[in-house]
């Protein structure tokens, strides 16, 4: 039985001499394991290239699973090619942010068409924009709130604060360490519901953009536990300072 499918690289691990084990989101089945043989060796159709986090394919999923449960994963092509990304340090970090991210967060995910294209967009454009991207990690990471389930409420005041366990702003200091100040609620209430073509018009320093960065993350391990390993956050803070 074949089937042809696409999906979002997450991780690859080695696996013998010449195969690997991939985790890829993808767009008919969610998420999935494969295994792919041949990656190694002149003329393999199977380059390890091809199977870099945050990598589109294209590919054809046959045979019967392996003794460990895994369908082979045959014929990968790109589908999207990075223009940008590999050669501009900034992007690269974020993709690596993203890779780290979406790895904890669709850990047990099913089919969300919507969940997918939203990924595809949004890295086709970060690679594609030149410039007025930097807050491009904070909607990214705030939108995939939105996907699990506990994006924050909309009811910003003036001086309020956001409370992290609650989801929602607060006239009253939270009497708890998970809160975000009032100048950090206010960014981030003026970064809701903004779509991604306007992101450049809100405007942030670097200190701030970490400190909402750092705030948001909190809040996502808050309600999503499986965040509690997210590292490469702290690389991506140098590198948008």
């Amino acid at each position: 039985m074949e089937d042809k499918n696409q999906g979002f690289v997450l991780q690859s691990i080695r696996y013998g001499d010449s195969s690997l084990i991939v985790r890829i989101y993808t767009l008919n089945f969610g998420l999935q394991s494969y295994m792919v043989k041949g990656v190694k060796g002149k003329g393999s159709k199977n380059r390890v290239a091809f199977f870099q986090p945050m990598t589109f394919l294209r590919f054809v999923q046959s045979g019967k699973p392996t003794p460990s449960g895994l369908a082979f994963l045959r014929d990968p092509e790109v589908l999207y090619a990075y223009q940008s990304v590999p050669n501009v340090m900034n992007k690269s970090a974020i993709l690596m942010y993203l890779a780290e991210l979406l790895s904890h967060t669709l850990t047990q995910q099913e089919r969300n068409e919507n969940l997918y294209q939203f990924v595809y967009q949004s890295l086709v454009w970060l690679d594609l924009v030149e410039t007025g991207y930097a807050n491009f990690p904070l909607y990214f990471t705030l939108e995939m709130s939105r996907f699990l389930g506990f994006y924050p409420k909309s009811n910003y005041k003036e001086h309020s604060f956001f409370d992290m366990m609650e989801g929602q702003f607060v006239m009253a200091q939270p009497q708890h360490q998970y809160f975000i100040d009032c100048e950090g609620s206010k960014m981030l209430s003026l970064l809701l519901n903004r779509s991604i073509d306007e992101l450049s018009s809100l405007t942030m320093n670097g200190l701030q953009r970490n400190n909402l960065l750092d705030g948001i993350i909190t809040f996502m391990r808050l309600h999503a536990p499986v965040l509690k390993g997210l590292q490469s956050h702290e690389v991506l803070k140098e590198v948008l300072r």
